[in-house]
């Protein structure tokens, strides 16, 4: 059968009727036209293909006339199916001649439709009006009880508001249900004066079962002024409206009844007193009258003219705790809206914002610090602002705010960060905000500078286990407690909240902050710190820290009590470590030195690390000379920032710091280039000189009588051992040469 576009019959109608006729015009019989998509059959010209007509309807809600939204009308013969929108309208296109059957569904069967179906033979024209009623085949209810907390019996006989214009009348038992029609979602969020519930509400989502037992149990909540609340009725009055489309909330939690909003005004001491509270009811706004100064007492107990409000609230159901609140004025007209205290003066609050405070303490010098909470402001000039004039500079690793040379490269505040700082004094900060609720922390190969993202405690080797494989270290900033499983050390066992960390691992990982224990709120599993009972100089905590470990068997000679101390080639004890267990590694924290403050108080990078003992049983002083694990990188004697490493010998002489004894031996000049002399305080006996690397390798070997001086000038810097022996005489001396 030979088809033509309808412009071509045209075409050969315009030329039959002017008997125009050539051979150009024949070769275009037949062939269609690009720009239409009708096609019409030259044996039928009256029956045209590809035309489509709509079937077109809605559904209702029986009984109501409640347009249904969401209901698919399914269709056979290959047309797909479409949803009512939210005026149950529905419009489908079917091909001219189709034959088929339309059958509404809703809510996985619960629903029946009137019709059932519509049945379509050979369609050609439009459909309209093609309508459904849908019924619930069933109907699902949602039933329990009302409890009293403090009595423990049934809230009987009462009529409660579970929102949504939703009432439901408790029995005697205190029990109530409501039928819902398929797949209804909705929240039941209890109100009844007098009572706060738990929970708060409850959600549904397209109910198509029975919900049983949902229960709620409601604590009476006419409790009164919060402790420490008390104010003074003066006369002189602010009065402002919480309106309760403010729903004040913490940190998306709102107030529940009975919870009280308060302004707080700086006494004569300057500490902050209630100047007028009200109860938040949930339901109507709430009255907060801010009492004025009483100008005829003699103290201040009140707010002055022109005062800023501190706003408060006290969350009497949930935790019994107060929070500090930031409200949100109305303004306009006779409105006040500064957030200050006038004579007569008006104000709305339209929004009361809510938040947690954490207050870190921050010691003197330097230390590690962090906060588990999302500050409000997350600038970081506004977060350190309390602390500002004690703030000497706070770091990341790779960022600093450095207020007094006028640096910022950190920004904005990160609570997935641990940061490093120091102040000139003891200082509190206030942070306030909402909790961190991702608590999960990524840790890039070697270190990692983390926060502690809980309000709790939190036990190390627990949040640790799930990659205790990759953990190298966990050390204080600022400090000497050391968390160093391959040698069993582990002075550092608890993260505190409000503290920094530094943590190395073999290879990326993520660690998760467990949920908040109580019972570990109190806890700190950490070693004290070191009591110095030394005669040396208390050395300065810095953030540059290398750690060593001091192996169990090197301390033969030690006893328990002594102090190992780290020296500077000037002298300066730059850390400290007292032996309280002969039968375990111990560690030694050593410090670099504080390049924020003029003087020299710790070792610079690749500084040699001399090593001396304090006996506090018999008052004397030891010169150390040690062996390091040389399977370390940082296993040469010199000082290195994150540096670790491992004393695996340990020999001393008795140097005692009292006077020379009489085979006392001296190695002069000691650091030299060089050249040095060995001198004897009795040098008439024969004696063996011999001088190791630090990897044990001779480099030097003599029998001499009396003193005798060596030139090593050829040999390559460090630290070297000198052997000594002859008479009744061993002796160890470290050697450097520079």
């Amino acid at each position: 059968m030979k088809s033509i576009a309808v412009s071509s019959l045209l075409v050969f109608f315009a030329i039959f009727m002017t008997g125009a006729i050539d051979a150009k015009a024949l070769q275009s019989l037949g062939k269609a036209n690009p720009d239409t998509e009708m096609i019409v059959d030259l044996n039928n010209p009256a029956e045209p293909q590809d035309i489509y007509y709509s079937l077109t309807g809605h559904v209702y809600k029986e009984g109501t006339g409640e347009w249904f939204e969401g209901v698919t009308i399914t269709f056979s013969g290959g047309i797909d199916p479409v949803v009512t929108n939210a005026y149950g309208l529905y419009s489908v296109n079917v091909p001219r001649g189709w034959t088929g059957v339309a059958t509404p569904i809703y809510c996985n069967g619960n629903y029946t439709f009137a019709p059932s179906e519509i049945f379509y033979t050979n369609v050609k024209k439009d459909y309209f009006d093609q309508d459904y009623t849908g019924t619930p085949a069933q109907m699902f209810t949602v039933s329990g009880k009302f409890t009293d907390y403090d009595t423990g019996g049934p809230i009987s006989n009462e009529e409660i508001d579970l929102g949504n214009g939703t009432i439901i009348t408790t029995n005697e038992a205190g029990e109530y249900s409501i039928e819902f029609v398929p797949c209804t979602t909705d929240t039941l969020t209890p109100y009844l004066e007098g009572y706060n519930f738990n929970p708060v509400s409850r959600n549904y989502q397209t109910i198509n079962y029975n919900h049983i037992d949902q229960d709620f149990v409601g604590t009476p909540n006419y409790f009164g002024l919060p402790p420490g609340w008390e104010y003074e009725n003066t006369g002189d009055v602010h009065i402002i409206s919480v309106i309760s489309s403010a729903n004040p909330n913490l940190c998306g939690v709102p107030l529940q009844q009975g919870d009280y909003i308060g302004v707080f005004y700086t006494d004569d001491y300057g500490e902050l007193k209630c100047g007028g509270a009200g109860m938040w009811s949930g339901t109507a706004s709430t009255a907060v009258i801010a009492q004025g100064d009483d100008g005829t007492t003699p103290e201040k107990d009140g707010f002055a003219y022109g005062e800023t409000f501190n706003w408060k609230v006290y969350r009497w159901t949930a935790d019994q705790k107060e929070y500090t609140a930031i409200p949100d004025f109305q303004c306009g007209g006779f409105l006040s809206c500064n957030n200050k205290w006038y004579l007569t003066g008006l104000s709305i609050v339209d929004e009361l914002i809510i938040y947690n405070e954490h207050f870190i303490e921050i010691p003197e010098g330097w230390s590690g610090f962090s906060s588990y909470l999302t500050p409000e402001s997350q600038l970081v000039t506004h977060t350190m602002e309390p602390i500002l004039d004690e703030l000497v500079i706070m770091q990341t690793l790779t960022k600093m705010y450095y207020p007094g040379q006028n640096i910022n490269t950190i920004g904005l505040w990160k609570s997935y960060y641990g940061y490093k700082i120091r102040v000139n004094s003891d200082v509190v900060l206030p942070v306030m905000g909402c909790p961190e609720t991702d608590t999960q922390l990524s840790l890039s190969t070697t270190w990692n500078l983390i926060p502690t993202i809980s309000q709790c405690n939190v036990q190390l080797t627990e949040l640790l286990a799930p990659v205790s494989d990759r953990i190298i270290v966990v050390k204080e900033i600022a400090g000497n407690n050391i968390y160093w499983p391959e040698w069993g050390i582990s002075t550092l066992q608890t993260l505190l909240p409000g503290k920094s960390y530094m943590i190395a691992v073999s290879q990326n990982a993520q660690i998760t902050f467990p949920d908040c224990s109580p019972m570990l709120k109190s806890q700190n599993l950490n070693a004290p710190k070191i009591a110095n009972s030394t005669p040396w100089n208390n050395p300065a905590l810095t953030p540059s820290t290398h750690n060593i470990a001091i192996h169990a068997k090197a301390l033969s000679d030690v006893k328990e009590g002594d102090f190992i101390g780290a020296f500077t080639k000037d002298g300066y004890c730059a850390g400290l470590c007292e032996i309280t267990n002969l039968d375990k590694n111990q560690a030694i924290a050593i410090f670099g030195d504080d390049v924020t403050t003029p003087e020299t108080d710790g070792f610079m990078q690749d500084d040699l690390i001399s090593f001396k003992l304090y006996r506090p049983s018999s008052k004397k002083e030891y010169k150390l000379w040690v062996s390091f694990d040389q399977t370390l990188a940082n296993g040469n004697g010199q000082f290195a920032d994150n540096g670790l490493s491992v004393i695996g010998e340990l020999l001393f002489d008795a140097t005692n710091i009292e006077g020379l004894a009489e085979n006392r031996t001296m190695i002069f000049p000691n650091p030299s280039t060089g050249e040095f002399e060995i001198v004897f305080a009795n040098n008439s006996k024969h004696h063996q000189a011999d001088i190791f690397s630090l990897d044990g390798k001779s480099v030097f070997s003599s029998k001499f009588i009396g003193n005798i001086a060596i030139n090593l000038s050829d040999l390559p810097k460090g630290i070297y051992v000198v052997k000594i022996a002859g008479g009744d005489i061993v002796k160890y001396e470290k050697l450097i040469l520079e």
